[in-house]
């Protein structure tokens, strides 16, 4: 040991001993290291420093070196170092300073400059001196290396274990490992039949939200063994949504074995630092995948399927998928994929009314082009629910049955939940009672807590007895003859159950999206109309024909009073009614017209009745009688008034006018009557037999 590097003013300055071990375990288990690594303090004493300049930095134990985020001690280090107030810095192994040969050298170089030097078990080195300089650099070199390489080997070492199937980082809820070295379902009942729950309740479910939601309203808990405890000590908890979500995914629970699923991510954060993080990996790239491995709670196609549905419900994806049924009226949401492009259609509303549009093929045509087509969907969607009647209508008993089955298999589960609660509640309150009465009565601060966890645990026992007995009260154990006849009768009757106002949305879409794998749609804009391939779930297709547009709606009338008073001066009653119903004008309750209800509705609204008198003192003729007296058609006649060349009260353009006969005989009106006749270009023949649209007979 070379003790002339160290220099008077070297003394003046603080010395540092640096502790560090890589993870938690070697802090906890290996106790000998960090003792020796404290044996520094004395290193530096021998060396010429005073106890009350020896600094001894202890903070970064079970911080891993290959990286300086986190180390806040090796930090203030390295400040004590710039502002030249470190001496030496001693460590029992310089590769405890750090890992990273980039970050040696750095560190190398500050001392270099700063006229520091360092110092392990064995020997001195100056920075400043070329040769200690030269072995430092080896030093650090080799450091990183030997990470590396460390690093490599139990990673290999790692992966050969896991392709026996033997590498565990944890068991999810149900399973542990006693004996072999392969999982095995826990041998607690109710922690299995807790597991099969979450499985049966997600196959019922359309998506996982609606199925997390359903099991905390029955206040389910799941079975979960604290990482490194016995696996007799099962702790029950209120799962979480990820955990619910964990399970489903996980292959475990389909006899799977699988290594890889996640990797982890080395990357350098905002601050230059290194970050490390954890990423999903695709399926493909799975680095061990065994079947059969153990026993399953479910079987692959199940899981298959799971991850399948999983999949379709997610929303935030780029490109549209199945999805979970949603809350609006549209029933092909999600199922209806352009012809064109082969983008899904996106449903929107308006006024309550669904409409699908494909926007999709804009990315391949020019920017701001229009979609590919839309059209309403509420006629497409009638149409689709009676093809559905015809497909489900004769399995719809059967469904019946099968579903009074399920019913009661379902609440037998249900009611066996409570009871597996009731018995946990009992064994507590069995073992509170045991240590109550074991405890000496002389330790009376004891026996006063142990007696009040003895009464908590009665009061948890009465209350899962009170649940349980309220649930069977609910809940009766089979289903009465009545109502087994009442569930086939309608299951014989789906066009009614279908069509009921208290009839679920949601579980309609999913019926849909049960018997029809994906609607395959086009416009014929020859013949206007929406052409829809269905592709049910079996392989079959179907096509189906809808009219783009929905047949001509009623008519809105603003004054509709104003309208039969303009009528009843050339039509009696039920003359009016026929005019209103070929205009497609409603009633006020959105009825047709009949002579009684016109009749009810000019008294209402205080309108005097048609009066042959009146009608005649007035001059008012209907359009039919006009023509007539002008010897015209009434097509040409309607062109007449349409230019404006005869006065006429038309109180809506699908009804008919009222004509006064003096406006007939204006001078104006006679000479476009003549040019008329006179015209080749005449719009119809006069033909005797040809008959008028609303008649001319008011009797």
């Amino acid at each position: 040991m070379n003790l002339t590097k160290i220099k008077r003013w070297h003394l003046e300055r603080l010395a540092f001993v640096y502790l560090r071990q890589s993870s938690p375990t070697q802090v906890k288990k290996n106790v000998e290291s960090a003792e020796r690594q404290r044996r520094m303090q004395q290193r530096a004493q021998e060396l010429g420093w005073p106890d009350r300049q020896v600094q001894l930095l202890g903070g970064d134990t079970g911080r891993s070196g290959c990286s300086l985020h986190g180390r806040e001690d090796y930090q203030s280090m390295l400040q004590a170092v710039m502002e030249q107030k470190a001496g030496i810095i001693c460590v029992r192994e310089l590769s405890r300073l750090v890992r990273d040969n980039q970050d040696w050298n750095q560190l190398v170089r500050l001392c270099r400059y700063q006229g520091v030097l360092l110092a392990d078990e064995y020997r001195i080195y100056d920075p400043a001196d070329p040769q200690d300089r030269v072995v430092l650099g080896i030093q650090g070199a080799f450091s990183e290396f030997e990470l590396a390489m460390i690093c490599d080997r139990m990673q290999k070492s790692r992966v050969q274990k896991a392709e026996r199937g033997e590498l565990y980082e944890g068991f999810p809820p149900g399973y542990i490992c006693r004996h072999a070295p392969h999982y095995e379902k826990h041998p607690d009942a109710r922690v299995q039949r807790a597991v099969e729950q979450v499985f049966e309740a997600f196959e019922h479910a359309p998506s996982v939200s609606s199925m997390y939601r359903g099991l905390l309203e029955k206040r389910f808990q799941l079975p979960v063994v604290p990482h490194g405890k016995d696996w007799r000590e099962v702790q029950w908890v209120t799962p979480k949504y990820g955990q619910v979500l964990e399970m489903l995914r996980n292959p475990a629970y389909a006899g799977i074995y699988v290594r890889g699923r996640k990797k982890t991510i080395t990357v350098l954060d905002d601050d230059g630092h290194l970050e490390k993080k954890r990423a999903r990996v695709s399926r493909e790239g799975w680095g061990v995948f065994l079947e059969d491995h153990h026993e399953p709670y479910i079987c692959r196609a199940t899981w298959e399927k799971n991850l399948t549905k999983i999949c379709a419900n997610t929303l935030m994806r780029r490109t549209m998928t199945k999805r979970s049924p949603q809350n609006g009226s549209g029933l092909m949401t999600g199922l209806l994929r352009c012809r064109r492009c082969g983008h899904k259609l996106h449903a929107t509303y308006h006024d309550g009314r669904v409409c699908y549009v494909c926007r999709g093929g804009r990315a391949q045509r020019d920017s701001g082009s229009k979609s590919c087509f839309g059209f309403r969907g509420t006629r497409a969607d009638e149409q689709l629910t009676e093809l559905i009647f015809e497909v489900i209508s004769p399995a719809a008993v059967a469904a019946a049955n099968t579903a009074e089955k399920q019913l009661a298999d379902r609440r037998q589960r249900e009611r066996q939940l409570i009871v597996d609660r009731l018995e946990a509640s009992r064994e507590s309150e069995a073992r509170a009672a045991r240590e109550y009465k074991l405890t000496d009565a002389t330790y009376t601060a004891v026996r006063d807590r142990l007696g009040r966890e003895w009464e908590d645990a009665l009061r948890v026992v009465h209350s899962e007895q009170d649940q349980l007995a309220e649930f069977d009260n609910r809940q009766p154990a089979l289903l009465t003859a009545e109502q087994i006849q009442k569930l086939n009768r309608l299951g014989g009757d789906v066009r009614r159950i279908w069509n009921h106002p208290r009839a679920d949305l949601v579980l309609k879409k999913q019926i849909v999206r049960t018997v029809i794998e994906e609607i395959i749609v086009d416009i014929d804009d020859s013949r206007d109309e929406v052409v829809l391939t269905v592709h049910w779930a079996g392989g079959h297709h179907t096509p189906l024909r809808v009219p783009r547009r929905r047949a001509r709606s009623p008519a809105r009338v603003r004054d509709l009073a104003a309208v039969v008073d303009t009528l009843r001066k050339v039509l009696n009653d039920s003359a009016i009614a026929t005019a209103l119903n070929r205009g497609n004008i409603k009633t006020l309750a959105g009825e047709t017209w009949t002579g009684r209800r016109v009749a009810a509705f000019r008294k209402q609204s205080s309108i005097p009745a048609y009066n042959v008198t009146t009608q005649k003192a007035n001059g008012w003729i209907t359009q039919a009688q006009a023509a007539t007296s002008l010897n015209i058609s009434p097509m040409s006649l309607t062109r007449l008034v349409r230019a404006g060349i005869i006065a006429a009260e038309q109180p809506h353009p699908t009804l008919p006018c009222v004509i006064s006969r003096h406006a007939i005989q204006l001078d104006r009106v006679k000479n476009a009557v003549r040019e008329l006749k006179n015209s080749r270009n005449r719009p119809l023949s006069h033909d005797p037999n040809q008959l008028s649209l609303y008649g001319t007979t008011n009797s």
